[in-house]
């Protein structure tokens, strides 16, 4: 029994305190858009503009209201009419102190095409809140992918100064043997341990680095602050280039510049419908009145506006220019994507060019450091030149570093630019 209790005891204190949890690029765009505050909001507008159409819609139904009234006539007017007819000077007449009716009203456009007009606009307004929702969620993807290479990048970059490290404590150990056999000087233990504590710094700086970029990665995902998280290592051989199938045309910022324009033609149309007459039927319906009588009545109404001090042809004027800049702002932003999409594709062949050679520069950097290194145990080469190529192989990792997440963020802009950035949600 006591044998059970120290192995139990020995395996918590080896247990991790607080588990990482390792998430893949596919599952943190996922919980960012099911969990993103922003996003939530977006999807708010889309409610909302479906709650608006409906209210336009209403306006179509017939409206009905129920009336009731009741009156006191505690001092009740008294009416004088000649009496000669009833054989009277004069006929006094008294209403009842006491009064009451209900009934109902009904109310329905027959014709009033500023009506029809606002419903269509409230439906190119949903459609703008649905397009700017989809704009926000690839725009929080592409923030998301960007934070998670970069994080990618950081981790990347701690595991090769580690190993830095490794090599210069090995180096060290030498040095100091070769001190102390009297083949090496105390400024070379020296300068061995200034590289060193060089490393260690930047592995420091690089791993506050790292906590950070994770916490706004959780923050953008609204993923628990308290629970930690990790990231898939970096695999420099699985890099897809995106498929250079052209710019996209129906792009969301330019489907959202078309609906911009949709709607400003829109809300001309009803400025200027405001000259149509409108017609409205009418129809009431009260009990008996006053203990005898009931009422109702059916009507049409017709409405036709004369003038209004130019106050229409204002806003017409005003309403015109509005469409005018909606189309140019979507030509410019047309041609603006156009030359995007060039330079991104141009941006993307010289990344992936670059990323091979500082890789292979990263990868021989390690051979010549390694190979001084050798002659170095063998008392061929000096301190002096195994430090140069110390520092060389450092600066040829982090243009490595540098390479690859210029690369994939160019191949992120292409993904956008393509309409492929859903792509990214199914792990390629």
């Amino acid at each position: 029994m006591k044998q059970l209790v120290v192995i139990f005891t020995l395996w918590l204190a080896w247990m991790p305190v607080g588990a990482q949890k390792t998430l893949t690029l596919e599952e943190c765009l996922k919980l960012g858009i099911e969990n993103n505050l922003s996003l939530e909001g977006s999807r708010n507008e889309m409610r909302k503009a479906k709650h608006l159409l409906s209210e336009n819609r209403a306006k179509l139904w017939p409206q009905i209201s129920a009336v009731a009234s009741f009156n006191d006539n505690f001092n009740p007017p008294v009416s004088v009419t000649d009496g000669s007819a009833y054989g009277n000077l004069y006929n006094v007449t008294k209403t009842l102190q006491y009064n009451a009716s209900a009934g109902l009203q009904l109310q329905m456009p027959l014709y009033n095409q500023t009506v029809y007009t606002a419903v269509d606009i409230a439906r190119t307004l949903n459609e703008l809140n649905r397009l700017s929702y989809e704009k926000a969620r690839e725009d929080l993807m592409m923030q998301i992918s960007k934070m998670y290479y970069l994080g990618q990048n950081t981790m990347e970059q701690l595991t090769l100064i580690q190993e830095n490290m490794v090599r210069l404590r090995e180096l060290r150990d030498i040095t100091l043997a070769f001190f102390d056999n009297g083949m090496a000087m105390e400024v070379d233990v020296k300068r061995v341990n200034i590289n060193l504590e060089n490393q260690q710094v930047q592995y420091d700086n690089a791993k506050s680095m790292l906590v950070q970029q994770l916490n706004l990665l959780k923050y953008v995902m609204d993923y628990p602050a308290d629970e930690e998280i990790t990231l898939t290592p970096v695999d420099t051989e699985r890099i897809q280039s995106t498929s250079l199938t052209g710019l996209r045309s129906d792009l969301y910022e330019l489907q959202l510049l078309q609906s911009q324009e949709k709607l400003a033609g829109q809300q001309k149309d009803l400025i200027r419908q405001g000259y149509l007459p409108s017609l409205t039927r009418h129809w009431f319906h009260s009990g008996p009145s006053n203990h005898w009588y009931p009422s109702t009545g059916l009507g049409i109404t017709l409405r036709v506006p004369i003038f209004d001090g130019f106050d229409k042809r204002a806003r017409i004027r005003k309403a015109q220019i509005d469409q005018e800049n909606a189309r140019l702002n979507y030509e410019n932003t047309l041609k603006n994507m156009q030359t995007q999409y060039l330079n991104a594709t141009n941006e993307l062949m010289n990344n992936q060019r670059n990323f091979k050679k500082q890789k292979d520069n990263y990868l021989l950097a390690e051979d010549v450091y390694q190979v001084t290194t050798d002659r170095y145990r063998e008392g061929i080469a000096s301190m002096t030149e195994v430090l140069q190529d110390e520092m060389r192989m450092s600066e040829a990792q982090n243009n490595y570093l540098s390479a690859h997440y210029n690369y994939q963020v160019a191949n992120l802009a292409l993904l956008k630019l393509t309409g492929q950035m859903d792509r990214l949600l199914q792990g390629n």
